[in-house]
């Protein structure tokens, strides 16, 4: 795996575009933002090895830990693990995912047709949260492992908005029709010369303020890269929330029953 820090530069980018703009034959300039988006995430993306690091990835097990913190002490409030398993079937991305609340264990996932879920050994469905959860966080494990290599997915769509006060690189990231189960807006920060984002922002659907994320712990695992901490800090810079991924393992044999629901 090669450096993040000061591994890619958009000169090359700059030097396609051309002054762009105006000129007889010029494309037109949301195309232009499109192409320079696409450099910022092609340069993350081959800083880890390239799509070739992303098809190793035919199965996965791992655990997904939600730590809560209280932003004026820095303590750690609560901890919520999820065992999660995905895998690549011909039907499709499958994921299972496990975790306990409470006295309660509550197991759900996809199979890459059908979506399911059980509580206790009782059978949900349509009306109960984890039921009606259970295809969008199916496909939440298997998007959040698969980064930066999902930006280039079908219907995942890069526009460059220019850069900020600081003179760092701007991407937003929309998605199309079919694509997720929520209309959110994606935001990435980049310094020039820096492969990887130094800020990831995000607009939940509905809503007006960007939440503000920064990564670290980058892991490699058999050749698989992934990132391990996702750092989530409120308006005054202060840790509130950290997704950590941990006990990753690359293509455990699966049987795909797994993946089925009762």
């Amino acid at each position: 795996m090669r450096t993040l820090i000061g591994s890619f530069t958009l000169a090359a980018a700059w030097l396609l575009l051309g002054a762009g703009s105006g000129e007889p034959g010029s494309k037109p300039l949301a195309e232009v933002r499109d192409e320079t988006a696409e450099a910022l995430v092609d340069g993350w993306i081959e800083a880890l090895g390239g799509m070739e690091t992303y098809w190793k990835l035919q199965s996965a097990r791992y655990t997904l830990t939600t730590e809560i913190y209280d932003p004026e002490s820095g303590r750690l409030r609560r901890a919520r693990p999820r065992y999660v398993t995905i895998a690549r079937l011909e039907a499709g991305e499958a994921a299972r995912i496990e975790r306990w609340e409470g006295d309660d264990f509550i197991q759900h996932g996809f199979d890459g047709v059908q979506e399911w879920a059980v509580m206790n050994g009782e059978v949900l469905g349509s009306g109960d949260k984890d039921y009606d959860e259970a295809r969008y966080v199916s496909g939440d494990v298997f998007y959040w492992i698969g980064l930066p290599f999902k930006l280039r997915d079908p219907g995942v769509f890069l526009h460059y908005d220019g850069t900020d006060e600081a003179g760092r690189h701007q991407v937003r990231v929309t998605f199309g029709d079919g694509v997720g189960d929520h209309n959110d807006t994606w935001f990435y920060v980049f310094e020039e010369g820096r492969a990887m984002p130094v800020s990831i922002g995000y607009r939940e659907e509905g809503r007006q303020n960007i939440s503000r994320t920064y990564w670290e712990d980058v892991q490699e695992v058999d050749g698989y890269v992934f990132t391990g901490r996702r750092v989530h800090i409120n308006a005054a810079g202060k840790v509130w929330k950290i997704l950590v991924t941990s006990d990753f393992v690359l293509n455990p044999e699966l049987d795909p029953a797994i993946f089925r629901g009762p």
